[in-house]
Formats: C-alpha cells, structure tokens, sequence
C-alpha cells in the first residue's frame, strides 16, 4: 500500500477539485460556441422541436462536418462534448428504425473530442449535468431555482428539473470535499480537534446533501422521466454502433448514470468506504472512465492510502467515532433514498416481475441495495 503525503496530495487536488463549488466547473458553462461551429449550437437549439416532429436525424444528417481542432481545452471542449454526445445519443435512441451507426458528420468530430475530453463518446453525467445549466442570476447561488439547463432532448419541466436537480446535489455537495481534505491534513498535523470539527462539518453537509438529492420529486413525474427521459440516456445495444469514418468495428458503451458522478465515490474513498461485492465494486470501477480524469484522479489518489481509517484505529475519542459515525450514516441514508427513488423513476414503471436496469445498463435494485449494504456495514463496524 502506498503511503500518501498529504500535504503533496492536498497542493495536487486544489487543481482538480474547486473548494466551493466541487466537481461543478468554474467558470461556468459557456453559453456559445465560436462562430464557425454555430451549426452545433443551432442544432442544440432545434433538438427538442426536431424530436418531437421526428426530424432529428435526418437534420442531423444534413449538418456539415466541422474540424473540431479549432475547439479549444476548457469551457469550448466542455459545451462540444455535451453537444455531440448527447446529439448521438437522441440519433441512437430516438427514430422510428434502429441505427446501426453514427455518420461520420458526427462520429468523427464527437470521437476526437472525447478523446480529448478523456471519456467515451457517448453522454455521460459530466455532460448531461455538470456541464448542462446556466445560471439566471449571474451573481446569485446555483440552486436549482437560479438554473436553466442548455441543451435537453424532449425539453419541459421535468427533463428540466431532472439535470437542475442533480446539479443542486453537486453544488451542495461541492463543500463537502474542502471538509474532507481539511481532516487529511488535520490528520498529518496531528489536530483532532480539527479532526472531528472537519468529520462533523461534513456531516452536516451529506444531511445537505440527502436534502438536496429528496428534491428531485417536486417537478420531475416519474412517468414522464420513465417514458420521455430516460429514452436518451441509454447505452448502445449489444450488438454496439460504428462510429462512420471512426472504425468499422461497432463499439459498446453504458449510458449515463449516477454512479459516473465523481462526488459519491470520492466521500466513500476518503471516509475508507469499499466495495468488495461483485454486484457493486466493478460498476463502480468502470463508471470512473466516464468520468473527466481530473476527477477520477482524486478518487484513485484517496484510495492509495486509508489515512483516516488508520487515524481511527490509533486513536480512541469517542468524539472522533460518533463524528465519523454520523458521515457514514448521512451516506446509508443517502444511498437508502437512492434506491427509494430508482424504484420510483424506473421500478414502479416497469411491468411486474421484470428487473429494470439503470441509465448505466446495471440492474440497478441489486446494485444500489448491495451499494447500501456496504456502507451500513462499515457504519455497524465502527
């Protein structure tokens, strides 16, 4: 196992994750593209009038094919990425036939992007949420009420909500993670009191959190996320898509799912929260590569080292316990709503006796209950 200096550790994480603001990205989402790739943005635009009249891929069709080298790392590469993934993934999903392929007017400019971008070329969390709002009020908070998104498939309150909704999860979320760095480096210091003051602060923040993640019921129906939603954010079919002008190969890759998101994974990695199962570990694992690299970085970064688990077996407070306690039950709670709301958006929808699979293609119930199991499990340990 390798030993993780922290002070190293804290100095290389301040450039992957914002103090504030977390995994959201700062500055905000741009707004346009240069205007050599108005053509994207334009279609960005027309998408949800084009589903709805079932025009879409045949728009799509029509587009020219843009040399995405112009694009710039940042905010440019960011809105290129949520707009060609998730024009693939309304291609893929959405029509009155099955497509075999992407064309190359798309394939080719969405590859290299991602490829830059350092995930797969399909819509992922990175892009339908972290990158998908902008804020009403330049100067206010992002909370959902101060948000509209950028780019949907359908489009209406729901879709809407359903992106706001888990970009307010983030943005709460996002202080958790100074907290967090702020016990690791209270540990190397050798200050419990800082210790167990970061272990309850963050507490407070995951009860935030679990808050922030209930809100999703006040403006998304589940009927409408199941049928109108959740369409598009499916993985390709077994039999996988070629990628035209790309590889003639067909290749497969999940849809978006909530496990891509960066947040969850870095508390369990820091707060020493594992998942042996094989019914959770390796999702977990391989939704990591859909994540931007900075991100998943952090996560492999904590997991070198178990600083505060070790921490908590030298050391004898009950204070440090019943405040590491708290974080850990302030995430079986969040995990317990989790599934409480995939059964609702997804479960509840489907036919009796058919086991529903999340946006990610796993089987979402035995997933998330093992998730949860793994984490009350550590809780009853300590």
């Amino acid at each position: 196992m390798v030993k993780l200096n922290v002070h190293n550790f804290m100095k290389k994480i301040a450039t992957y994750v914002h103090p504030e603001r977390g995994f959201l990205p700062d500055p905000d989402p741009l707004l346009e593209l240069p205007l050599a790739y108005r053509a994207w943005d334009e279609l960005n635009n027309a998408m949800p009038e084009l589903l709805h009249n079932n025009d879409f891929r045949d728009a799509l069709n029509n587009i020219p094919q843009l040399d995405p080298s112009g694009i710039k790392n940042g905010p440019e590469l960011d809105r290129s990425m949520r707009q060609l993934s998730m024009f693939a993934n309304a291609y893929v999903n959405w029509g009155e036939e099955p497509v075999k392929s992407i064309p190359k007017n798309l394939a080719i400019p969405l590859w290299e992007i991602a490829h830059r971008s350092g995930r797969p070329p399909i819509a992922s969390h990175a892009s339908i949420v972290l990158s998908n709002w902008r804020r009403i009020d330049p100067d206010g908070p992002i909370v959902p009420e101060n948000l509209k998104t950028l780019q949907n498939f359908f489009g209406g309150k729901d879709e809407d909500w359903f992106y706001l909704a888990t970009v307010g999860v983030e943005s709460v979320g996002g202080c958790a993670m100074s907290k967090l760095f702020s016990c690791l480096d209270a540990i190397k210091n050798n200050k419990s009191n800082i210790v167990v003051t970061s272990l309850n602060d963050l507490a407070s923040i995951i009860h935030k959190i679990n808050l922030a993640l209930e809100r999703m019921y006040e403006h998304c129906r589940a009927d409408i996320f199941y049928h109108r939603v959740r369409p598009f954010l499916k993985g390709w079919p077994d039999d996988g898509i070629v990628y035209e002008g790309v590889n003639e190969e067909p290749k497969i890759f999940v849809g978006g799912s909530a496990a891509q998101s960066s947040l969850l994974q870095t508390l369990d990695a820091g707060l020493g929260i594992t998942h042996p199962s094989d019914k959770s570990g390796p999702f977990l694992i391989q939704m990591r590569k859909y994540m931007p690299p900075n991100h998943s970085k952090v996560i492999s970064l904590l997991e070198l080292d178990p600083i505060l688990l070790k921490y908590l077996n030298k050391n004898k407070s009950i204070e440090l316990k019943d405040a590491y306690k708290k974080c850990i039950s302030g995430l079986n709670i969040f995990r317990k709503k989790h599934l409480e709301m995939a059964i609702h958006y997804i479960s509840d929808q489907e036919k009796k006796g058919e086991e529903g699979e999340g946006t990610g293609g796993t089987e979402f119930i035995t997933f998330l209950t093992t998730a949860r199991n793994e984490t009350h499990l550590l809780m009853e340990k300590e």
